[in-house]
């Protein structure tokens, strides 16, 4: 099999860790873009004398390793250990289940000897925070300082929903792609969005670990007349595509799959307690097409792989961007059979709560409804936008079709430091496309705050006249982070200091002549009750596009 760019690249800089000291690295790569095929290559790339484990918590996932690296390194000797099956001593390569071997007081994770093993896999290693990882890996004495075993995670959701940092098991993320770059490289499939709004009030459904208490979800969500309505939302967009719908519980599966055969349409329920034959059967005949509606329940978010799968409803709602993530990775894979993939939020009602979606995922203004247009091409359209006209709030916008009008709404101008960061700054801080911060200079200067994939505050400085964009600090603390960045203009961007404060005396005066003259050289309309600093803020934005800022110049008119 021939590697893809990025599966050589990936190996390179594992390679590259391992030389320079590193043990405990992280690999995050999309659903669908090979990270099985990558692993299965490590004991020909490392020229692995010992042996190797996989670590996994589905079956499904074990075989898919399984049947790689059948296909790939057929001269080694694989085994599995998991429920009845067990690995024989002399096997080159274990694959293991973590629920057989993390149990506490595990007689096979006894078995193992860590000195036999020098290439450690964690797949899906978002859950590798979790205590029976721990004591798996803590046995195979990863952790200790002077260990010369290499542990990898693979994972497509470096980031879990319960706040809980991968940094507590890995000690860097050695190579990384996000799904977007992918899709642009034409390995992923296009995606276009869709959002249907329901009357279902999420507010008082409690959360756990970060998100719904399914107990409480499913009782709110799993109506008769919202199970209709997603009924004539996949009818009215997703035409003759095979579909993977998520729900939030085993009830919920089995009800909207009712709905869907009531009216005509093959469909089937999947979830964890059912037989394995009857569960077997039936994604057979979603692959052979017979069944076009599968829906599930906590089984189809990891392990399965079905790369004619077109439409993604998300019938569930979740805070959690990670599980968001792993439920549109599904239906990612490239086919010849399809040209993008169409993904169907259900939207309820969350004043209280920040829902996972495609604005997430992509980093889209929140309140936007793609309305069928596709995700890149939105995304290019946004950063055009936001690259001609700096000064605008675009997390405002209500659909994609806004854009065309985007520049005539005053009421999207954007001029203040962001509420959640105020009490932690005195300069006029900015968000960020990223979700972080950043802050502009002037002469093409700025500073950038953003959490990184191990959960971690980074503060960069970016000159727009050559690429340095390393980190120049790294804390836990968001408010750390400013802290740090605010000290480094003070002591080396003095220069500064007028255009950022936010406070300054001359932001609140009406604008200079000079100022409105130049607003309409921008041609940028005249927001009423325009101030100085308003007025001085977004023409330094618009300035501040290209060399030879005039920052300095439009402080005070």
């Amino acid at each position: 099999m021939e590697l893809r760019p990025y599966q050589k690249e990936c190996l390179t800089a594992l390679y590259r860790a391992w030389r320079d000291g590193r043990r405990r690295v992280l690999v995050s790569l999309p659903t669908g873009t090979g990270k099985t095929v990558i692993f299965a290559c490590f004991p020909s790339f490392f020229r692995m004398k010992k042996r190797m484990l996989v670590l996994a918590h589905r079956e499904e996932l074990l075989e898919q390793a399984l049947e790689k690296f059948r296909a790939l390194a057929p001269e080694l000797k694989v085994g599995v250990e998991q429920s009845t099956r067990s690995a024989a001593p002399d096997c080159n390569v274990v694959l293991a289940s973590v629920g057989t071997l993390g149990r506490d007081g595990s007689r096979r994770l006894a078995a193992l000897n860590p000195e036999d093993f020098y290439l450690i896999v964690v797949d899906e290693a978002h859950h590798a925070v979790a205590p029976t990882y721990r004591r798996i890996l803590q046995h195979l004495k990863v952790f200790e300082p002077e260990s010369k075993r290499l542990l990898v995670g693979f994972t497509a959701t470096p980031r879990r929903g319960d706040g809980q940092g991968l940094g507590e098991v890995f000690e860097q993320i050695s190579y990384t792609r996000g799904i977007e770059e992918m899709i642009r490289a034409g390995f992923l499939c296009g995606i276009a969005g869709w959002r249907v709004r329901t009357g279902v009030e999420l507010g008082k459904v409690r959360v756990v670990r970060g998100d719904f208490a399914e107990g409480q979800l499913a009782r709110a969500v799993n109506t008769p007349a919202r199970n209709e309505m997603v009924l004539r939302a996949w009818r009215k967009i997703a035409g003759n595509r095979r579909t993977l719908v998520f729900c939030v519980d085993v009830q919920h599966a089995q009800d909207l799959a009712a709905r869907f055969t009531d009216n005509g349409i093959a469909a089937a329920a999947i979830y964890g307690d059912m037989p394995s034959e009857d569960r077997r059967q039936a994604l057979r005949r979603f692959s052979s097409g017979e069944l076009q509606v599968l829906t599930n329940c906590n089984v189809l978010t990891e392990g399965f792989d079905e790369p004619r799968v077109d439409c993604v409803l998300l019938a569930r709602p979740t805070k959690s961007l990670l599980l968001y993530a792993q439920m549109v990775g599904r239906g990612t894979r490239l086919h010849a059979e399809k040209n993008e993939l169409a993904v169907i939020d259900v939207v309820d009602n969350s004043d209280q709560h920040t829902l996972a979606g495609l604005n997430r995922l992509f980093d889209l203004p929140g309140d936007m409804d793609l309305r069928g247009a596709g995700v890149v091409p939105t995304m290019d359209r946004l950063r055009d936008v936001a690259a001609r006209f700096p000064w605008i709030e675009l997390s405002h916008l209500q659909s994609a079709g806004d854009l065309q009008f985007v520049t005539e709404r005053v009421d999207l101008f954007k001029c203040d430091t962001p509420s959640e960061i105020a009490p932690f700054t005195s300069f006029t801080w900015l968000p960020d496309a990223s979700g972080g911060y950043r802050l502009v200079l002037g002469g093409g200067r700025q500073l950038e705050v953003r959490r990184n994939l191990l959960e971690r505050w980074e503060v960069l400085q970016r000159n727009s006249y050559r690429d340095d964009s390393r980190p120049v600090a790294v804390t836990d603390q968001l408010e750390r982070a400013l802290a740090y960045a605010d000290r480094l203009v003070r002591e080396q961007s003095a220069d500064a200091l007028a255009l950022v404060e936010r406070d300054a005396r001359w932001r609140d005066k009406e604008p200079t002549e000079a100022q409105l003259q130049q607003l309409q050289r921008l041609a940028i309309p005249r927001a009423p009750d325009l101030t100085r600093g308003q007025a001085s803020w977004i023409i330094a934005m618009a300035l501040a596009r290209g060399p030879g800022s005039r920052q300095a110049q439009v402080l005070s008119g």
